[in-house]
C-alpha cells in the first residue's frame, strides 16, 4: 500500500478557496496525521496559500518529527525559555529555531505572507492551542475538514483494510488462549502482542474483553477474572496501521452449552444485516440505526441498546459520520463506517457484532473477513 499523504494534503488545501481563508491552522494531532502521516506528531500545522506547509513543534520533537515529515512540508521549532536556545543551537539548524511559544512561532511564519483569514480545527484543539487561535482570531473550521476526512479515497480504503487483517489476524491468536482459562487482561495482552510483531503502530482503542457479565458492559476495561467455567465472551478490538484504524467486535459462548446466548448472537447478526441494507449514498445516518432497532424490538432488546450504530472511522476511530437515532448526517460516497448493534442487559450478558463497510455508489460493502459467529 502506497501512502498518498499529499492527496490528504490537497484536499484540506482546497478548503482554503471553498472556505475563503489565506491559512489552515491544525492543531489537533489526528489532522496533522492525516496531512502527514506523521505518527503522534506534536505542536502545530500550517498549509498557506502563498507560503507553503510548515510543522511547528518543540525543540525536543523537532528530528523525530523532521525524520517522518514529507519532503515538501517544513519544519520549526520553537523554544519558550533562554535556556532551550542553547539546547536548540545543537539539535536544530538556526534557520528552524523559533523563540517564543506556539502562538509567537505561528505569528512569525505568517508574518512575512499575506494572511487576512485563517481557519483551524478547534474540535481537536487542547486549551493551550485554543488560545492560539483566539489571539488570531481563526474561524473555526473544524466540521468542514471532519467531512474531508470522511471521504476516503482509495489508498485510504486500502490502509484501513490492512488495519483490519492485522487487527482480525491479532484477534486469531488472542483466542488461541481461551482454552486455558486466561484472564481478561492476558487476552488483551496476546492481542497487543500480535499487532506489534505485526508492525502496526499499535491499538486503534484500549482493546475490550469481557467475560460473563462483563459483556453487558459495551465499555468494559479488562480485568484479572479468568475464564474458568462456559460463559459468553465479547472482543472490542482494533488496529492503528499506519496511521488508519479499525474496529471491529465479536461475542461468543465459550464452552458447553449456551444455545439460548448463540440464538441471540444471530439474532443481533439479523439487526446488522437490516442496517447494512439500508446503507447508500444519499441515506440520512439515523435510516440504518433505526433499522436496528426495529429487528431487537421484536423479542424487547431494543430497551437495552444504549449506543448508537455506528461511526466513521480513518485516521481516528471515532469520525464523521455518526449513525445514531437522532443524527443529522448523510451518508455519502466512499464514506468508511462501523455497523454495530448490541444490547446489554446489566448483571447478565450482553451482545454485539461489529463489521466495517464501505459506502459505495451501489451500497454497502463489507470491509471485515472475520466471520460472525465464532464457534
Amino acid at each position: 500500500m502506497e501512502a498518498r499523504w499529499d492527496l490528504n494534503r490537497r484536499k484540506l488545501r482546497d478548503l482554503l478557496d471553498r472556505e475563503s481563508v489565506d491559512a489552515l491552522l491544525l492543531l489537533g494531532a489526528p489532522n496533522i496525521t492525516y496531512a502527514t502521516g506523521i505518527r503522534e506528531p506534536t505542536g502545530a500545522m500550517l498549509i498557506t496559500r502563498d507560503c507553503g506547509d510548515v510543522i511547528l513543534t518543540s525543540v525536543l520533537d523537532y528530528n523525530r518529527v523532521s525524520s517522518m515529515s514529507p519532503k515538501d512540508v517544513a519544519v520549526k521549532a520553537f523554544y519558550r525559555r533562554s535556556g532551550e536556545a542553547s539546547v536548540g543551537m545543537a539539535m536544530v539548524p538556526q534557520s528552524d529555531l523559533i523563540s517564543g511559544g506556539l502562538t509567537d512561532a505561528v505569528k512569525q511564519v505568517l508574518g512575512n505572507c499575506n494572511v487576512k483569514s485563517i481557519g483551524a480545527d478547534l474540535q481537536w484543539a487542547d486549551y493551550a492551542s485554543l488560545n492560539v487561535a483566539q489571539q488570531l482570531q481563526a474561524r473555526d473550521l473544524s466540521s468542514s475538514i471532519a467531512k474531508v476526512r470522511a471521504i476516503k479515497d482509495d489508498w485510504e480504503v486500502q490502509a484501513i483494510l490492512d488495519s483490519i487483517a492485522a487487527a482480525e489476524q491479532a484477534f486469531r491468536e488472542a483466542i488461541e488462549l481461551l482454552d486455558s482459562s486466561p484472564s481478561e487482561s492476558e487476552v488483551e495482552a496476546a492481542f497487543y502482542s500480535s499487532l506489534m510483531r505485526q508492525g502496526a503502530w499499535g491499538e486503534s482503542f484500549p482493546t475490550i474483553v469481557a467475560f460473563y457479565d462483563h459483556t453487558a458492559l459495551p465499555h468494559h476495561t479488562p480485568t484479572p477474572v479468568r475464564l474458568q467455567k462456559p460463559g459468553p465472551v465479547l472482543i472490542d478490538f482494533g488496529a492503528d496501521m499506519y496511521g488508519y484504524a479499525s474496529d471491529t467486535t465479536r461475542s461468543m459462548w465459550h464452552g458447553e452449552g449456551g444455545a439460548e446466548y448463540k440464538r441471540l448472537i444471530e439474532l443481533v447478526a439479523e439487526a446488522q444485516a437490516a442496517a447494512v441494507d439500508q446503507i447508500a449514498p444519499g441515506v440520512e445516518a439515523r435510516s440504518p440505526d433505526l433499522a436496528s432497532r426495529r429487528v431487537l424490538a421484536k423479542e424487547g432488546l431494543d430497551k437495552f441498546y444504549n449506543h448508537g450504530l455506528g461511526h466513521g472511522v480513518g485516521v481516528e476511530v471515532h469520525e464523521v459520520p455518526y449513525l445514531a437515532p437522532a443524527s443529522t448526517d448523510v451518508l455519502e460516497k466512499n464514506m468508511v463506517v462501523t455497523v454495530e448493534p448490541g444490547f446489554y442487559i446489566p448483571g447478565v450478558y450482553g451482545v454485539r457484532v461489529e463489521d466495517m463497510v464501505l459506502v459505495t455508489a451501489k451500497g454497502a460493502r463489507l470491509l471485515t473477513r472475520l466471520s460472525r459467529i465464532i464457534s
